[in-house]
């Protein structure tokens, strides 16, 4: 059976993966309709009709990584950030690419099939719930029962008729009457409604420009996304420690990089496609957010910054640090 070949994949993988039908995705044009989404250009149409981005699609195939990894706080007096659990290591466009990409080879080498991970015109997370990789909590993300809610989304269109996948349904769990990750929010950027990105953090860190005051104090010490949401929830105790001193970057030394340093320590992670100049302006804000006085130095270098972006955010730093 084509499912369960499927599965034995998935497992060989330490992945997840589901199939579901390819018929529009009705549902989500109401809820669409005058809603602007953060970094996606596609018109509605495109985002709910998976035949215009695959003309031949029958099936679609969705496959979850986990990242759910907590890493050990570096102690050494060094000035360190944070970064979300997702951005550490090889970048997961990547890591999901690679996986659909076998996956391809190994069992639908005769099929016509289209990979996206992040980057195609459907909603990953929409796509994986119909797949039935899990069910949406209350946070906005899809929580498996197995694994939690940390994890990595990516789909395969193919050209496979669905029933020729005699798929079986999984047990799924519910968020129930628990709502932590509503409650620990900084920015209450989330609510039963949904999900007001323009609060959330993990946006607000990879927006470009100026900060506005509320935003910068928002951010605290991350410097590129956000897990709070996630590290709250109850389905996602299970995790992993490890040990990678990316996860908490030394500030200082993320604000004297080269273009070419830059690419080398963050050019394959997920937070390098934003760019030095925004992960640096976080770096600032971070500092002064920290009331890190032996920064003063470097923040009053920055102050004098060509670009708007970084003499603001050392501006605020300095002024926060000094409580003006």
């Amino acid at each position: 059976m084509l499912f369960e070949k499927l599965q034995d994949f998935a497992r060989k993988e330490n992945i997840i993966a589901g199939v579901g039908k390819s018929e529009d995705f009705i549902e989500l044009r109401e809820s669409l309709k005058g809603k602007k989404v953060p970094f996606i250009d596609y018109d509605i149409d495109f985002r709910t009709r998976p035949s215009l981005t695959m003309e031949n699609v029958k099936s679609i195939v969705a496959i979850g990584l986990s990242y759910n990894v907590k890493y050990k706080f570096i102690k050494d007096g060094k000035v360190r950030g944070n970064l979300s659990s997702g951005a550490i290591g090889l970048d997961y466009h990547i890591l999901i690419e690679q996986k659909l990409k076998k996956l391809k080879d190994e069992l639908f080498k005769e099929s016509e099939c289209k990979i996206f991970c992040d980057t195609g015109p459907l909603s990953d997370r929409d796509v994986a719930i119909r797949c039935d990789l899990g069910v949406r909590g209350k946070n906005g993300s899809v929580i498996n029962k197995d694994i939690g809610g940390m994890f990595f989304i990516g789909y395969m269109l193919t050209d496979i008729e669905y029933e020729k996948w005699q798929v079986k349904k999984r047990e799924h769990i519910s968020c129930g009457s628990c709502s932590l990750c509503l409650d620990y929010c900084p920015s209450k950027a989330i609510s039963l409604k949904g999900c007001e990105y323009e609060k959330c953090i993990s946006y607000i860190t990879q927006e470009k420009g100026v900060l506005s005051k509320e935003k910068a104090s928002l951010i605290s010490k991350q410097i590129y996304g956000c897990d709070i949401c996630q590290r709250v929830c109850p389905f996602n105790k299970g995790f992993k420690f490890e040990e990678n001193e990316l996860a908490y970057p030394d500030l200082i030394e993320l604000l004297k990089m080269t273009n070419k340093e830059f690419k080398n320590v963050y050019g394959n992670t997920a937070c390098g496609w934003r760019g030095k100049r925004t992960l640096q302006r976080n770096a600032l804000i971070a500092i002064g957010n920290m009331k890190r006085r032996d920064c003063l130095e470097v923040l009053e270098t920055f102050s004098k910054s060509e670009f708007e972006d970084l003499k603001s955010a050392s501006i605020y730093a300095i002024k926060k640090i000094r409580g003006d």
